[in-house]
């Protein structure tokens, strides 16, 4: 199970779940996988080096998956690693990322598969991914990026109403997301540097100026077990959000479109610096990106030889907004098993904060 090679002919999909320290909400999510009614489905568990019982609890569970459950232990570089070390593994048409906190209705792989199936453009698709303390309530109904480059989840926050309609995308949560694997790696699959926070906006801006579509579907229903109470970001969490945000922009914005996001940044910035606390990771953020401009430069030549799509076009796609419509003001929710005083020791201590 450390090297997963099981993959069979006739599977379709690899579904891959990066965790850490999840193990009760990770049980859970494989019971739904198991419950999907689409067949040919192969499961990798990339765990960025738990200290619970996550790696008993999926190998207690391996044989009843007929060898189509694999483990695999690595270091903790994040979400964006461990899905790239997923995708590596996959041999399979299709890729499936999905979060060890999400919970998928029976259907949804047998829908995803079809609306993919009916859409030969498309790259990715997603849905309705609501809250499991409010399930008539939407978390996530795609997402968009502003042009400060902020990125948001569309419909955050509010009610899940009947009559929806499938839409384009600029991006889509990765929390539950059926890709093409084909595609993700020709776009270069997930920035690594990333460790968390903007790795699948990042992404889904890559997809469509490369000319794929991602679209997200009313009929694919997922629920999200998270607080319902945010709590504050850790100052590590507040770095590597400043961070990705100015590197995804500075790799993925057209040549006509760069000038004008990095002055947007550069006016948001300023007054998030001057109006908000945690200003010492924020600044240490702008330092990254200058030590690294060299190597962001040359992942932009790689990004924008690829771009067939101007980015006026991908951002129509989007609400044409600078700004999100619900901010959480430096705030993130976190995992459902958290309480008042879970939250204050995350707060304290970096290492048991979610994903850091």
């Amino acid at each position: 199970m450390d090297h997963p090679e099981h993959t069979r002919s006739g599977d379709q999909v690899t579904v891959v779940i990066p965790t850490f320290n999840r193990a009760a909400d990770l049980e859970r999510a494989l019971d739904a996988l198991a419950r999907q009614t689409a067949r040919g489905i192969h499961v990798i568990v990339i765990d960025n080096s738990s200290t619970d019982d996550t790696e008993a609890r999926v190998r207690a569970r391996a044989a009843r998956w007929d060898g189509r459950l694999d483990y695999l232990r690595k270091a903790p570089q994040g979400p964006a690693s461990a899905r790239n070390a997923g995708l590596a593994l996959a041999r399979t048409p299709f890729v499936l990322f999905h979060d060890s906190d999400i919970e998928l209705a029976d259907s949804w792989i047998e829908r995803a598969l079809a609306h993919l199936a009916a859409g030969p453009d498309l790259a990715a698709v997603g849905g309705n991914i609501v809250y499991a303390f409010d399930r008539g309530r939407v978390n996530a109904y795609g997402g968009d990026i502003g042009l400060t480059g902020l990125a948001w989840d569309v419909g955050e926050g509010e009610r899940l109403e009947p009559g929806q309609r499938p839409a384009d995308r600029i991006w889509i949560n990765c929390s539950a997301m059926l890709a093409r694997c084909d595609a993700v790696a020709a776009a270069g699959a997930f920035d690594e540097a990333f460790f968390y926070g903007y790795e699948d906006s990042d992404l889904g801006w890559r997809l469509n100026l490369a000319g794929h579509r991602v679209r997200v579907f009313p009929d694919l229903c997922a629920v999200h077990h998270v607080d319902r109470d945010p709590g504050a970001a850790h100052p590590r969490i507040v770095f590597h959000y400043c961070k990705n945000r100015l590197r995804s922009v500075l790799r993925n914005a057209s040549r006509a479109r760069l000038p004008l996001m990095l002055a947007a940044y550069a006016a948001y910035s300023l007054a998030d610096l001057l109006l908000r606390s945690g200003r010492r990771p924020k600044l240490r953020a702008i330092a990254w990106n200058v030590a690294r401009l060299g190597e962001t430069r040359a992942l932009r030549r790689d990004t924008q030889a690829r771009r067939v799509v101007p980015d006026a076009r991908i951002f129509d796609r989007g609400g044409g907004r600078w700004l999100p419509p619900t901010p959480l003001a430096g705030r993130r929710r976190r995992g459902s098993g958290a309480s008042a005083s879970g939250h204050a020791a995350r707060d304290a201590d970096a290492a048991a904060d979610d994903r850091v």
